[in-house]
């Protein structure tokens, strides 16, 4: 798998002091600073370019639809709340009269981009073929049927009580509403992905017109179900680099600019053509993995000195500014089910390497049988903060005895999933809580063990049997003891941690400073415009 080295700034020393690397960081991201063409004329019509560092290769929706709730071309069938109870989007409601049994009643007059009506067959069709083709639905709802019981609903039947159904319909990545005849026809025919760009197969308020691999052009759609889209243009620009996605802002090329690395508020103090714009969080923001498969980390003794070392109020207060709040365990302290499971222990964790058998040497870097602890962390240009944390944890873990080498990686993605044991340790953006509010999916999904995510190799049976119990129970307070029960797992094993918790951000131009950011990404609707 092809990657790309750091750059030789982030060759830092392992105890490089935090101040110099808060000072390199400011310093690579002072180029940002440019001088701005300034906001477009008060009598502009409405219009918005978004600066993005993922790129869409395509409108395929079992391959790329997640995008597209994202971007206002593609809806849901259940909307994401902050409070993590989603409410009904498409949908008019949701029902569940029985344990075995969701309702599912549609608004009406709701079509698809070609004209067709997202009816009750409709709904049932694509309930069916997403359980069929979508492996995470399908795991989520195993033995699942659906089927037509009205003009405008369908009635999804589970083998099992399934507690985060609602959820699961909120979730970007699970069910996208799009037409399955369409979409059938067009796998049928054998005609190039590229067609689907006038296939006309989703239900959202903007429609694209043009997709290549610079940007997505989109126009609002006549006609819309749920009123007239705010926006007369909407361009989304693939920018990979996060100073040309910030200099797009400050020449007045693009109006916000998404994932932005938080030291870049710094760099935006005072300057009247750009701004860092904040929102509230639902969620720890960085996974710290630890490969289970690989040395060192198959050792669990190993995983929780890792973890006890890394000195969470510091990476949120010192190396982010106080713009991440530190990470106590896998959930925001809010969550009524939450436990405190991270806290930094320095003396702990040598405690926990001499156990080991680590020894600490005459230059302070542990060994065991001779062979230096050390282990290489993979960051990725997408999330800029993963390098800065990154950085962070080569400091601090270089005070206990551990050597961290930093190699960021194009597609992280691509590492994790095509060589299991090809990488050791990762620093990536995946929370715990997922787009559509779901306790439940995360877990299954990166600590069961089999799970569709679970990269670090997690094959605990005490953890599964936990996970298990909790997927099919139905009673809150059961369910909540039983979360409680998996975070302790997952901290006595040192399965998992987060590295801190990031207040969610976009860098806006002048006309768009008052945007509010939204939950789950959900960057583009139908009625975002200016602030008035």
């Amino acid at each position: 798998m092809p990657t790309r080295s750091l750059p030789a700034l982030f060759a830092l020393p392992a105890l490089l002091a935090l101040p110099a690397l808060l000072a390199l960081v400011a310093l690579l991201l002072a180029g940002c600073a440019t001088t701005g063409t300034g906001p477009a004329p008060a009598d502009a019509p409405p219009t918005l370019t978004i600066a993005t560092g993922f790129a869409i290769d395509d409108l395929d929706p079992i391959e790329n639809a997640f995008w597209g709730p994202e971007f206002g071309y593609i809806e849901l069938l259940m909307h994401p709340e902050r409070d993590g109870a989603p409410t009904p989007w498409v949908l008019s409601g949701l029902d569940n009269p029985d344990p075995l049994t969701w309702v599912l009643d549609l608004n009406g007059g709701v079509t698809f981009q070609n004209g067709a009506p997202l009816d009750g067959a409709a709904l049932a069709a694509l309930l069916t073929f997403q359980l069929a083709e979508n492996p995470d639905f399908g795991a989520g709802l195993p033995g699942a049927t659906a089927a037509a019981t009205g003009p405008l609903q369908a009635t999804l039947t589970t083998t099992r009580p399934i507690p985060n159904v609602p959820a699961l319909l909120a979730d970007e990545a699970m069910v996208p509403v799009y037409d399955v005849a369409a979409y059938q026809a067009h796998r049928a025919s054998g005609a190039p992905v590229t067609d689907l760009v006038t296939a006309g197969l989703y239900t959202g308020p903007y429609v694209v017109d043009a997709l290549d691999a610079e940007s997505m052009q989109l126009s609002p759609r006549p006609g819309y179900w749920d009123g007239v889209p705010a926006l007369e243009d909407l361009t989304v620009r693939f920018v990979p680099e996060v100073s040309a996605r910030i200099q797009a802002v400050q020449a007045g090329e693009a109006d916000i600019a998404l994932y932005p690395p938080t030291a870049s508020a710094q760099t935006l103090d005072g300057r009247t053509d750009s701004f860092y714009v904040t929102g509230q969080p639902s969620g720890p923001s960085f996974m710290f993995q630890l490969n289970q498969r690989v040395d060192p980390f198959g050792d669990p003794l190993v995983r929780r000195a890792v973890y006890s070392a890394v000195g969470y109020d510091q990476l949120a207060n010192e190396v982010m500014n106080g713009r991440y709040a530190p990470s106590t365990g896998l959930y925001i302290d809010s969550r009524p089910w939450a436990v405190p499971t991270q806290r930094t222990d320095v003396a702990a964790a040598a405690a926990l390497l001499d156990e080991a058998g680590w020894a600490p040497g005459a230059d302070g870097t542990r060994t065991r049988d001779g062979v230096p602890l050390r282990f290489t962390v993979l960051t990725y240009p997408q999330q800029p903060d993963s390098d800065v944390l990154a950085l962070a944890l080569q400091s601090q873990l270089g005070a206990v005895g551990i050597g961290v080498e930093i190699q960021q990686v194009p597609d992280i993605n691509d590492v994790q999933e095509g060589d299991p044991v090809g990488w050791q340790a990762a620093v990536t953006s995946n929370g715990f809580i997922s787009f559509g509010g779901d306790y439940l999916t995360p877990v299954q999904r990166y600590l069961r063990t089999g799970g569709p995510r679970n990269v670090t190799g997690v094959a605990d049976p005490e953890l599964d049997a936990l996970v298990d119990e909790l997927s099919t129970t139905l009673d809150t307070t059961a369910r909540d003891d039983l979360l409680r029960r998996v975070q302790q797992r997952v901290a006595d094993q040192g399965h998992l941690a987060y590295l801190g918790i990031r207040l969610p951000a976009v860098i806006t131009g002048p006309a768009w400073r008052g945007y509010e950011v939204p939950i789950s990404n959900l960057w583009v609707d139908a009625r975002t415009a200016p602030a008035a």
